[in-house]
């Protein structure tokens, strides 16, 4: 089965009707079709830039390593066809790693193909998170506010007024200057991943989309309130927290695919990357046997080229690793998933209102750092040799 992603922002009319049966008095305040809206439109743009930017940069990979497999190809390619092929075998094989090592420059080293690619896909990516979280955040924020109005339809609509005037001063400040505001995120040190945003004071509440915010989520609701404001945090729970819970699990897996899963891209580039290797040794360790014999020079010489050529093919896979770099994507996600799960644990074992949503701010907190490290890390890929 496809995993299922996003269920806070209750995509599907399927999670629209659970949760309006689940939670039907703060329903309200959970769908936001406004928001939805926005994010499947900017979602499907950044699939598409991803697959772009990982095509183009593969194709940079392609071309460097066939470059490079023109050198070893030759004796090999002369053995196959004969002596009386020989003489346009150099010049063929010359011209076409010249060309193939001018586009692998393009490609990769220049960035001229998969830079600009690449910064589109994160700064959609950007988009959806900084979406997510406000999406989040707002109902963490407004907690007891929306408790207040949630049994009075005036109130309720006029709430709704006022969520759409922030959604939509959010949408102009910064969905539509997000090459400017990608800019800020991307000078934000990648240490805050491990932890320094929790530690040091000043950078405790940068998480918060709105500073008012953090502010607003203190505040503490009346007793006759408390009933619908832990139907706020349960829903919260039940579709923010413990979705993140189910997708660390899943890209921690080696159920996802391989474009997703760190551990299917470790276990597959790495084994094949292994035997490439030991192909290399084989293929050279016989070569020198027929040289010691001083049979068949022939052989030796394409035995060694096959050598070179599958050094050369290891050499390419290991560049794949370093592109989509999975062992920083799971030392990324073990991280986050030690964090939402600690941030679990302290809303289950939460007494009163202001460590419930202390608890879901640690998850909000998480989220912003696992996004900067998310950015940082892929902004210093390369697929290049």
């Amino acid at each position: 089965m496809t995993f299922r992603f996003n269920d806070e922002l209750l995509l599907s009319e399927e999670d629209r009707k659970l949760a309006e049966k689940s939670f039907p008095n703060i329903y309200f305040a959970l769908d936001h079709p406004q928001l939805r809206s926005e994010f499947q439109r900017v979602d499907g743009l950044a699939v598409k830039a991803k697959n772009s930017s990982r095509r183009i940069g593969c194709a940079a990979l392609v071309f460097a390593t066939v470059s490079l497999l023109t050198f070893p190809s030759d004796p090999i390619i002369k053995a196959v066809l004969g002596g009386s092929a020989e003489q346009g075998v150099s010049q063929t094989l010359a011209i076409t790693g010249a060309c193939f090592g001018i586009l692998a420059l393009i490609f990769g080293n220049l960035g001229l193909g998969f830079g600009k690619v690449k910064r589109n896909w994160l700064m959609k990516r950007l988009i959806t998170e900084r979406l997510r979280q406000w999406h989040a955040q707002y109902n963490i924020a407004h907690a007891v506010e929306i408790a207040a109005v949630a049994t009075s339809p005036d109130k309720k609509a006029a709430w709704l007024d006022r969520r759409d005037l922030s959604f939509q001063r959010f949408k102009r400040s910064f969905i539509d200057q997000i090459s400017s505001e990608y800019t800020k995120y991307t000078q934000i040190s990648a240490a805050a991943y491990s932890g320094q945003s929790i530690t040091d004071p000043k950078r405790a509440n940068a998480f918060w989309i709105e500073d008012t915010w953090a502010r607003a989520a203190a505040q503490k609701p009346d007793k006759d309130q408390e009933a619908l404001v832990d139907e706020i945090v349960n829903a919260l729970d039940q579709t923010r927290l413990t979705g993140q819970i189910q997708y660390t699990n899943y890209v921690l897996s080696s159920e996802a695919k391989f474009w997703s899963s760190p551990a299917k891209q470790i276990h597959i580039l790495g084994n094949l990357s292994y035997l490439l290797v030991v192909f290399a040794f084989a293929a050279n360790f016989v070569a020198l046997i027929c040289a010691l014999w001083e049979q068949a020079p022939d052989i030796t010489t394409i035995l060694g080229s096959l050598a070179i050529a599958f050094a050369i093919l290891a050499v390419g896979v290991r560049a794949m690793l370093e592109g989509l770099r999975p062992q920083r994507e799971t030392r990324r996600m073990q991280f986050y998933a030690a964090a939402i799960n600690h941030a679990r644990q302290s809303l289950e074992s939460a007494r009163t209102h202001a460590k419930r949503i202390e608890a879901l701010a640690t998850l909000e907190r998480a989220s912003y750092d696992e996004m900067l490290e998310f950015i940082s890390s892929n902004e210093r890929a390369r697929f290049v040799l």
